[in-house]
């Protein structure tokens, strides 16, 4: 009962059924949902003392968790740390519901049909709507048309979070991977094959039909991320000439070229999160604030992590990645012959983890359910794998780490606002 609930509250969070059904928005069902499946995740939990072996990862996004709701406190706005609790509890709520219920291949592989069905309802509905849009040079509700008489751009969305195209595209990238874990120590099989590369190929599509510049270049960064893991040392000379190759083809092949010019109204944007970040670089300006000052999110989503929570907000969040991909990385060599199934959900989660994180340079997506989908079913192979006491992160200084990349990427965004202004 506790998986099917925590199933249905992600599929309907991504569909977004207010948006889908709007008779339904006053009743609000992702709330009703989240009451029933929270009490049965604490239960499923209390059963399950093994759980508690994922100690840092849990602690980490717990502790960010608890930054946000109360990242208002230093600037007396309390009633806006209800706001934040409110709002942030349902996307995190997917961690919690990964850790718990997604604990076993099997589960792990519902999720996975769960993505796929959502990613294709929207894809199919999207591919019925491009003539329409198109015709009428107006946008639909999972195509958005910009342009002019026989110059209009379409570009595919779906509802809710999904709604931003960029969203979309990152969302296909993210489950991509998934689609080769196989079950058999002999692969997937000429079926499981066959069906993998057909959804894949669609998936592929729907990121150059979604028109995001980041989730096209992101193709490129996953690409190259599985063949680092597949054929180490030579899987990094081919990534070195496959990902210059794959983002001369899409600036060939898109109108949408991937270029510094194509992003200067961005980097505006980033100019003023830096002016949040240094006007309190410890705690932030509150959640949200970067839209309310605004009036738009930063399109990055460490500024936007930064200016929002300042250097310890940031560094709870970093710190959660970095203690993740340091687990998983262990989990896929330690499981490699004892258990080749976690093994191939931990590379597959590592590569999902590595192309969500790039195209969260050019996204905001720090609050966003499926970055802690990814972390909740990180932390459930973690935990098949013995958690913290099989994979223990002492003495990998995860903590320097998280830290170098903090100041890493606030430094490479200001590299990038001098260039621009030079």
């Amino acid at each position: 009962m506790g998986v099917a609930l925590a199933l249905a509250y992600i599929v309907f969070f991504l569909l977004s059924p207010g948006d889908l059904f709007p008779e339904l928005a006053a009743y609000r069902p992702l709330v009703v949902l989240a009451a029933l499946t929270v009490p049965l995740t604490v239960i499923a939990r209390l059963e399950k003392p093994e759980i508690g072996k994922l100690r840092t990862q849990f602690l980490l996004v717990t502790l960010f968790f608890g930054f946000v709701s109360c990242s208002w406190f230093p600037h007396g706005g309390l009633r806006a740390n209800l706001d934040a609790f409110l709002d942030v509890s349902t996307t995190v709520i997917a961690y919690y519901l990964g850790v718990v219920h997604f604990r076993s291949p099997g589960r792990l592989r519902m999720i996975r049909a769960a993505l796929v069905a959502v990613a294709l309802f929207v894809l199919a509905n999207a591919w019925l709507e491009i003539p329409i849009a198109r015709a009428t040079a107006d946008s639909t509700p999972y195509v958005l048309a910009s342009g002019f008489e026989d110059n209009i751009e379409v570009r595919i969305r779906g509802l809710g979070m999904l709604n931003d195209p960029n969203m979309y595209g990152q969302l296909l990238l993210m489950i991509l991977p998934f689609l080769f874990v196989a079950k058999k120590k002999t692969g997937l099989g000429a079926k499981g094959y066959l069906f993998a590369i057909a959804i894949s190929a669609l998936f592929i599509a729907g990121v150059f039909l979604s028109g995001s510049r980041g989730a096209e270049t992101g193709f490129a960064v996953v690409i190259a991320l599985y063949l680092i893991a597949r054929f180490k040392e030579a899987g990094k000379v081919f990534a070195a000439v496959i990902v210059p190759l794959s983002l001369l083809l899409i600036n060939v092949g898109t109108s949408r070229t991937v270029s510094m010019a194509g992003g200067l109204d961005r980097l505006a944007i980033w100019s003023d999160g830096m002016s949040f970040f240094k006007s309190s670089p410890l705690w932030g300006i509150g959640f949200n604030g970067f839209v309310e000052r605004e009036d738009w999110t930063a399109h990055n989503s460490y500024l936007l992590c930064a200016s929002e929570l300042g250097m310890i907000g940031f560094f709870l969040w970093m710190s959660a990645v970095v203690v993740t991909m340091i687990q998983l990385n262990r989990v896929s060599k330690l499981q490699g012959e004892q258990n080749l199934d976690l093994a191939r959900w931990a590379t597959a989660l590592k590569i999902s983890l590595g192309g969500f994180l790039f195209t969260s340079y050019f996204l905001s997506c720090t609050y966003g359910l499926p970055f802690f989908l990814l972390l909740g079913m990180s932390g459930a192979v973690i935990s098949l794998a013995g958690g913290d006491e099989a994979i223990p992160v002492r003495g990998t200084n995860w903590q320097g780490w998280s830290l170098g990349l903090c100041v890493g990427l606030i430094t490479s965004i200001y590299i990038m606002l001098r260039l621009r202004m030079v």
